[in-house]
């Protein structure tokens, strides 16, 4: 069962290195001009996001379920649902620059010469940090779930 335990213990720990690398990796590709390359490395990059967010909830469920500390444990942790709504918090809020550069490869795509709106590049690249703040303080939540504190 440590094995077990340990093994998912694991997979969340990459999985959630993955998701902070694609969230930083956004960040730094929005300082440059938004162009049809910039776009489309953009949407590669938050594929890697969308998917290292999928596998996280996987793992995140799977050593819920199946881990070592068991449902009884989480349940009972006020700190882990504080953690599961900051990652909803965080998903609602990647919607939007998601979508956005799902809509400027489409518009690098019918046109040449595309560049996005350095306003809307700005906003976006708000809305990116916010997540990554976001995340700092969904580690935190886990810090303190861990050790069972508040319960």
């Amino acid at each position: 069962m440590l094995y077990h335990d340990a093994g998912l213990a694991w997979l969340h720990f990459v999985f959630a290195f993955v998701l902070v690398g694609a969230l930083v990796a956004e960040l730094f590709i929005l300082r440059l001009p938004v162009d049809g390359r910039v776009a489309k490395l953009l949407l590669r990059v938050d594929l890697f996001y969308g998917v290292a967010a999928v596998l996280i909830i996987l793992a995140g469920v799977s050593r819920v379920l199946w881990g070592a500390k068991g449902w009884e444990f989480y349940q009972a942790q006020p700190f882990f649902w504080a953690k599961i709504a900051t990652f909803l918090v965080i998903g609602a809020i990647s919607v939007v620059p998601t979508r956005t550069f799902m809509r400027w490869k489409r518009a690098a795509d019918t046109d040449a010469t595309f560049a996005a709106p350095e306003a809307e590049v700005k906003r976006i690249r708000s809305l990116v940090m916010w997540e990554t703040h976001l995340l700092a303080l969904l580690l935190l939540f886990a810090s303190f779930m861990a050790r069972a504190i508040g319960s």
